[in-house]
């Protein structure tokens, strides 16, 4: 699954603002009975989960600094003070009732991130509470962000009713504001798109593809020739095919992650799991220590190392010999 920007360069979408699936475009996103033509194709380009949760978390922030004039855009001063001093006024009250900061300035980036969005959608009603938006509106986001950001499999059925019903109550509750791409496309394209998956929506996640960008500026920084770019990005794919090595995947200790149980409406967007016919004495696995897979990962690199050596000094031999 790639990036948003992703999809709109590959389906040459030429606004941020346009779905890159059926082209529809900000000023139609909450005309629900518009006509779409659905562009399979880009349909199995997937949903961006990883960021879903901070554009969903974004767009309800925006939607209350605004929610004092009911309007998209405050294009006179006036508007962008009342908007101004409702910003001021919500980031104060996340700041003292929760202990979040809402937007901070930065010079480049985005300020908001996944553990702020995490700590607004686990309380829906105190965040209802500062931000004045329909708590129904936060617990649907919430709900929809947990069932597709799992592995579970997804009754699409049941997923397409209550996206779409939560489309609805959004447009009647705040019709003057339209749905950003993302949370349009979540409403109303996420089940044609869960329906072209293969597997899970949620093990296509590119949270895995996120999490190697520490290891790409630690490879390249420390692991890689600076003779020529061409040589640097050689290294680093070979110091990541390298770690991507089954039997390495294997002996590498797995991380604990904390999980959270399900809540009952999300429980009923889920397919039924099979029961296994494996006994239970089948399915248990030998622990391992962790302090030997530790050493075992230390020996493995001292070893391929040992072993890039030798291959260099084999090529030197070489060279002398014909010499």
């Amino acid at each position: 699954m790639v990036d948003a920007n992703v999809c709109n360069a590959a389906t040459s979408t030429s606004s941020t603002m346009k779905c890159y699936i059926c082209g529809n475009t900000s000023k139609n996103f909450n005309n629900l009975n518009i006509g779409k033509e659905i562009n399979n194709d880009a349909s199995k380009f997937g949903l961006s989960i990883l960021h879903a949760r901070i554009r969903l978390f974004e767009h309800i922030i925006h939607l209350a600094y605004k929610l004092p004039i009911k309007k998209w855009q405050a294009r006179t001063n006036e508007d962008r003070m009342i908007v101004k001093d409702t910003k001021l006024r919500i980031q104060h009250l996340f700041k003292e009732q929760m202990g979040v900061i809402v937007s901070p300035k930065a010079r480049f980036g985005n300020t908001n991130d996944g553990n702020t969005s995490r700590r607004f959608f686990a309380d829906p009603d105190t965040s209802s509470r500062i931000t004045g938006i329909d708590v129904n509106i936060i617990k649907r986001f919430k709900i929809i962000l947990e069932a597709i950001s799992n592995g579970h499999s997804i009754n699409v059925e049941k997923f397409e009713e209550y996206t779409t019903d939560t489309a609805k109550l959004y447009v009647q509750l705040y019709g003057w504001h339209p749905m950003s791409p993302t949370i349009y496309n979540i409403l109303i394209h996420g089940a044609t798109v869960i329906s072209h998956a293969i597997v899970p929506i949620g093990q296509l996640s590119e949270e895995a593809a996120e999490a190697r960008n520490k290891h790409f500026r630690l490879y390249r920084q420390n692991f890689s020739r600076k003779c020529s770019r061409e040589a640097c990005n050689n290294d680093v794919l070979k110091r990541l095919l390298l770690s991507l090595d089954p039997y390495m995947s294997s002996i590498r200790p797995k991380p604990q992650k904390k999980s959270m149980p399900f809540s009952s409406e999300t429980l009923k967007l889920f397919l039924p799991e099979p029961l296994d016919d494996v006994s239970p004495t089948e399915n248990i696995s030998e622990e391992y220590n962790q302090k030997d897979d530790e050493w075992m990962m230390r020996i493995v690199t001292i070893v391929c190392f040992i072993i890039k050596i030798n291959i260099v000094i084999c090529k030197n031999l070489l060279k002398i010999i014909k010499l």
